[in-house]
């Protein structure tokens, strides 16, 4: 091969990503005006580059064959099916926006169908195994990370970014700033946990704001919370992986078997749609008409 036309088919290669990473940054600025989330912003860069560079040709001379294939691949990678719809609604909203700016002419994205959505079962930890992890954790800070993150059903970024001014102990409450889709909330906490708290806060000597802080002296990344919690489920024995989302399904799935009120509950975790509540109270009423059943033919 030429080295002179393997050189000028490379630039060529380069000049087409470098184009759909611009039109991709002139779509991104948009959304920013319309104030959406850093965060937000951060994970759709994160994805659309990566499919800039992955779909074969640029971003405006993308075919819906070229959309498929690149779909089919994250399949293979094993995304599952609400994941896809995701990925499909981002492309969607890339690909609405150069229709609308007129840099295309035709949607790519307008014969593609999300996959229907899963109604996935959500995992929890039963009494018994609940115990286990608690008696699993080998330090004060692995104790104190189970109880908050159980007893307050919060999530693992939600977690990383408590400071100590979010801790009301006299109410046994946790203010939640910024939580997911922008919105603050506030959450009970388990007495347990606040004795805990109380006893991490009087050992603590540094004056950093936050609650969860690493061994490097900084605030605890929401990788290592993960981390943490992971290795704490493989000490316990458990058959399947502890997360801090299981923790945070264990909470919701206690409190409807307690009785709490399903919209209560929905408070609690912060869900902005009673459906997404109601996943735990449908699995609630299949155990109720599996007894049910026992007895009654």
């Amino acid at each position: 091969v030429n080295p002179r036309f393997a050189g000028a088919v490379h630039g060529a290669v380069q000049t087409d990503i470098e184009r759909s990473l611009s039109l991709i940054e002139e779509y991104l600025s948009v959304q920013r005006q319309r104030r959406r989330r850093p965060k937000t912003i951060e994970s759709y860069r994160l994805f659309l580059c990566r499919f800039a560079r992955e779909v074969g040709r640029p971003i405006d001379e993308a075919e819906t064959r070229d959309i498929r294939q690149f779909l089919m691949a994250e399949e293979r990678r094993g995304n599952r099916g609400s994941t896809i719809a995701s990925k499909i609604h981002r492309l969607s909203s890339l690909y609405k926006w150069l229709e609308r700016e007129e840099y295309i002419a035709r949607n790519p994205m307008l014969r593609i169908d999300a996959p229907p959505e899963e109604e996935a079962e959500p995992k929890h930890l039963s009494h018994e195994e609940l115990e286990l992890v608690r008696m699993a954790c080998a330090k004060p800070i692995e104790r104190l990370l189970v109880e908050v993150l159980y007893s307050s059903g919060i999530r693992r970024e939600e977690a990383a970014n408590l400071d100590w001014s979010d801790v009301d102990f006299a109410e046994r409450m946790l203010r939640i700033r910024d939580g997911k889709g922008g919105k603050s909330r506030l959450v009970p906490l388990s007495t347990r946990a606040v004795i805990l708290l109380r006893q991490h806060r009087a050992k603590r000597t540094d004056n950093d704001p936050c609650v969860f802080r690493s061994q490097f002296k900084r605030r605890m990344s929401v990788e290592s919370i993960g981390r943490r919690i992971r290795i704490i489920g493989e000490r316990a024995g458990l058959k399947e992986r502890l997360t801090p989302h299981r923790l945070r399904h264990t909470l919701a799935t206690h409190l409807l078997e307690a009785g709490v009120p399903l919209d209560i509950v929905q408070k609690i975790l912060g869900h902005k749609k009673p459906s997404t509540t109601q996943i735990y109270a449908k699995r609630q009423m299949r155990q109720v008409e599996e007894y049910y059943r026992r007895v009654i033919q």
